[in-house]
């Protein structure tokens, strides 16, 4: 296709020819017509910067939507990572202080059955000091109510059967501890008058 310009068309001759066109007319027609084709090149160029502008826009805007939609996936990611990493260290959170929970529970288990025997083993050995300083007490009494009424003692000693036999330290503490339980309490011949 063979391009036209409007001066072209604007310059245009024709051939005289018997009973042809009005040449006015055809002058006429030709300018007119030359001013619109000129009209429509102006447009048809307006139209093509602007197509061009739109598509240098769109392709920005093409870029902007990829860079956007890459930075939205890549947030997505690392928040799921987050997500998955907050989630197994809070899981393993958990499972230490399971453990150490029950180690704590099994540690005190262990510490309360030491306590509880120790405390069994303490009561016996009470119980074991006092039965036989009892028996002393009860012995020596005896034997001062004895003397006091002037009845024979015997030159042997009374004999206690004695599962173990106290230091004299020992005996002293226990009087002690006695004494201070009970200032008031009194034992012995004095009681009785």
């Amino acid at each position: 296709m063979m391009k036209i310009s409007p001066l072209e068309i604007e310059q245009q001759t024709f051939n005289k020819a018997l009973r042809g066109f009005n040449p006015v007319e055809v002058t006429t027609y030709l300018e007119m017509l030359a001013g619109e084709f000129e009209s429509l090149i102006a447009e048809n160029a307006e139209l093509k910067e602007k197509v061009t502008e739109l598509a240098t826009r769109l392709e920005s805007y093409q870029e902007m939507e990829q860079t956007l939609q890459n930075t939205l996936l890549t947030t997505q990611k690392t928040a799921e990572e987050a997500k998955r990493n907050v989630q197994k260290e809070a899981d393993l959170i958990i499972k230490e202080a399971h453990l150490e929970s029950e180690k704590m529970l099994e540690d005190a288990k262990l510490r309360l059955a030491d306590l509880n025997k120790r405390i069994s083993d303490l009561q016996m050995s009470k119980e074991t000091y006092f039965s036989e300083f009892k028996a002393l007490l009860t012995a020596q009494w005896h034997l001062l109510e004895n003397i006091e009424s002037g009845a024979e003692v015997s030159k042997s000693p009374v004999s206690i059967k004695r599962r173990r036999r106290p230091r004299e330290e020992s005996v002293e503490k226990v009087l002690d501890s006695l004494e201070e339980a009970n200032p008031q309490h009194e034992t012995g011949p004095e009681s009785k008058s």
